[in-house]
Parts: C-alpha cells; sequence; structure tokens
C-alpha cells in the first residue's frame, strides 16, 4: 500500500490535464490554475533542509532542547524574517534560525515535515540539499545529521510514498580544505547522497576556489551542481566558471543566463538543467516575482531545461513548489503546455535512480509511471 499516495497523484494529473481543454478557460481561471499547478506530479530539485524550518517549529525546537528562546511568538520569528533584503542577510537569519536544530530527532523531524507538506502539493520525488558544515561547525556530528535524514528517507517512502534523495552543499564562503574534509567524511552515505553543491554567501571567483573539490567529488561518482544565485556581482563570470570549471550537470537558480545570448547557448547545447526559484521574501521586494517568473519563461521558451522549486519555503512566506508554480504561471502567462513542461523538466533533469531496467507498462513502479506519463515520447526518460 505504499505505493497508493504515488498512484494517487497520476490519475490526478490525468484528471487536471483532461479536464484543462483550452488556453481560453486556463487564462481566466485561477482557481483552475492553481488547483493544477498543486495536482500535477513534479520533483523538487532546490530545496534547503535547514529552510524548510517554519516559524512554529523553530520554537518547538527551542523548547524541546531547552535553548534560550529569542522570540515568543511565530509573529515574533517573522518579525525578524523580515530582516532579509538580500542573500547575504538572508543567510545571517538562516543559520539564526537552523541553531535550534540539534539531535537526530530535530533533522527527522524538520526533513519529514517538509515531505508531508511537499507531498500534499504533488511533489513525489526529492533531492535535498543539506549544508553538513553548517552543523558540524557548531559541534553536531554528520552521523547526526545522516541518522535523522535517512529515518526521515525510509518513513517518506513507506509513509508518504515519496522518494528522497540529498545533496550535500558546501559553503562557498569556507575554506576548499574544509569542504573537501566534508567530502571525503560523507563518502559512507554515497547511496543516499547523490551529488555535491555550493551554495552560501557567492564569493568572487569561487569556481576557481573549488575546482579540486569538484573534481575530486566527480572521481568518487558524486553528481555536480552549484548555486549561482540571481543578479549578483560577477554572476555571469561564475556561470562559465561552474559550466567549465566545475563541470556541472546543473545549476541552482540560474536565471540570469537568460541575460547571455553566448551563455545561453552552451547551456542549451549541453543539457544543463536549471533549477529556478521565483520565490517571495517576507519583505515585499517590488518587482521580484515579475523578473523571476518572467526570467523562467525566457528560458522555457529558448528550450532550457528548467523547473520550478521552493528553495527555503519556511522562511519564504511558507510557500511551496505548488504555490509558487501556480504563482509563476499566473505571473508570466505562462499556457497549460508550458506548466507541464515545467513539471517534465523537474524529471527530466532529476538524478533519479529508476530509469532500469526498461520494462512493459504494466510492470513499472509508481514513479516511473508518473515519468512516463509526463514525457512526451514514451523513451524520454529511458525507461
Amino acid at each position: 500500500m505504499k505505493h497508493k499516495p504515488l498512484l494517487l497523484q497520476l490519475y490526478v494529473c490525468m484528471l487536471f490535464i483532461s479536464g484543462l481543454t483550452g488556453q481560453q478557460v486556463w487564462a481566466r481561471d485561477s482557481v483552475r490554475i492553481k488547483a493544477f499547478a498543486l495536482g500535477v506530479p513534479k520533483a523538487e530539485l532546490h530545496i534547503h533542509l535547514e529552510g524548510t524550518l517554519e516559524p512554529e517549529h523553530y520554537l518547538k525546537l527551542v523548547a524541546d532542547n531547552e535553548l534560550e528562546a529569542k522570540y515568543a511568538t511565530v509573529e515574533a520569528v517573522q518579525e525578524r524574517l523580515l530582516d532579509q533584503r538580500d542573500l547575504n542577510s538572508f543567510i545571517e537569519v538562516y543559520e539564526e534560525l537552523l541553531s535550534a536544530m540539534r539531535t537526530e530527532e530535530d533533522f527527522y523531524e524538520v526533513a519529514l515535515a517538509y515531505c508531508r507538506k511537499a507531498t500534499s502539493q504533488g511533489v513525489v520525488y526529492v533531492e535535498m540539499f543539506f549544508d553538513p558544515q553548517m552543523h558540524t561547525a557548531r559541534g553536531i556530528k554528520i552521523e547526526t545529521v545522516m541518522q535523522g535524514l535517512i529515518r526521515a528517507q525510509t518513513k517518506a517512502a513507506t509513509s508518504l510514498g515519496l522518494k528522497l534523495n540529498f545533496i550535500a552543499c558546501f559553503n562557498r564562503d569556507r575554506t576548499a580544505d574544509s569542504a573537501a574534509e566534508h567530502l571525503e567524511n560523507l563518502v559512507p552515505w554515497q547511496e543516499v547522497i547523490l551529488g555535491v553543491g555550493l551554495d552560501n554567501p557567492e564569493e568572487i571567483g569561487f569556481p576557481t576556489k573549488f575546482t579540486e573539490v569538484f573534481a575530486r567529488a566527480r572521481e568518487l561518482g558524486f553528481r555536480l551542481t552549484t548555486h549561482c544565485d540571481v543578479n549578483v556581482p560577477n554572476t555571469l563570470a561564475h556561470h562559465y566558471g561552474a559550466i567549465d570549471l566545475l563541470k556541472v550537470e546543473r545549476i541552482d537558480h540560474g536565471l540570469n543566463v537568460a541575460d547571455d545570448p553566448a551563455l545561453l547557448a552552451i547551456v542549451k547545447e549541453r543539457g544543463i538543467g536549471l533549477t529556478a526559484c521565483p520565490t517571495l521574501l517576507y519583505l515585499d521586494l517590488p518587482g521580484r516575482m515579475e523578473a523571476r517568473a518572467g526570467a523562467v519563461k525566457t528560458l522555457l521558451e529558448a528550450g532550457i531545461p528548467i523547473c520550478v522549486n521552493s528553495d527555503d519555503p519556511g522562511m519564504m512566506r511558507s510557500l511551496y513548489v505548488g504555490d509558487l508554480l501556480a504563482i509563476t504561471v499566473e505571473t508570466a502567462d505562462l499556457n497549460r503546455d508550458q506548466t507541464l513542461e515545467l513539471a517534465r523538466n523537474s524529471f527530466r533533469i532529476a538524478w533519479l535512480t529508476e530509469k532500469k531496467p526498461r520494462t512493459t507498462s504494466h510492470q513499472l513502479t509508481p514513479l516511473q509511471k508518473i515519468i512516463r506519463f509526463l514525457s512526451k515520447e514514451k523513451n524520454d526518460m529511458g525507461i
């Protein structure tokens, strides 16, 4: 019975697609668009464990771990989140709140809470970022983190029908030696850690700094991605460095690819996936969503394999991937086929491990059936 949620998602997907017969109906009906965005099966490839921590859950962890309570109410935590104005100020608050995560149970609870919410919004497959250095620097053993995450992975599969894997992100503002040390320490968990990435403040020239670390990760068999944040200094050079030096398969965010025709051509030719995050901070920043949703549309229409993700929903108005897909669709005036293409892309650029063996339709797993259904061609995903 553990696959029942996935089979239900397949049915819901067929129901919504068959119910949307014309672009005119689609364009005028916000309720129908929201229902479709929530119901269509999707993979989430850009989601930070630590960033899924909701204000309510933060306060619970503070109490459970008998920590000094800086904030008495959810509203007070949300007030603190208003201080997030840009990447650096966002990370400052982010690090403060994640410090409440201390025990194996904490990591288990936070990951599983996200899985429950994601499942309710049509997510059937997740590759979740986590930041090992942010925890080991606080004296938390990597074994504590991984044991909690593996428990969440097992529970998500058995109770939700959700397939959960992990990507370890190294922090760009820490040393390459620290990243290299953590990389070697993560090898025992390579069965559940599919790849490595880079996040946190975007230091100038970071691809050069981590070239050797990524070469070693590739040698060990890890998949490779990195954040290239939106509209930060030197971002286009960082995109080129990520491709040429780090040799990544995906770029997280990557919306500035739309600003450089030569870069766009390289990304398209090499099939590099972009995990876009058209998110909203608690602080209202006029034009933020319009710019990000517009870039998603531009890149989608250019044939770039791009998908929509929620990044840090616990710290970004509790907007999860289905919510953000609906907002993106309405903001950028995407049609039904384009919305489906975003969902298809999330599976196309995922590091799925369910592609083999080739088999007949009735022998496919529920996840494989969803992938096949969302693909334009039956063999599109190699199943």
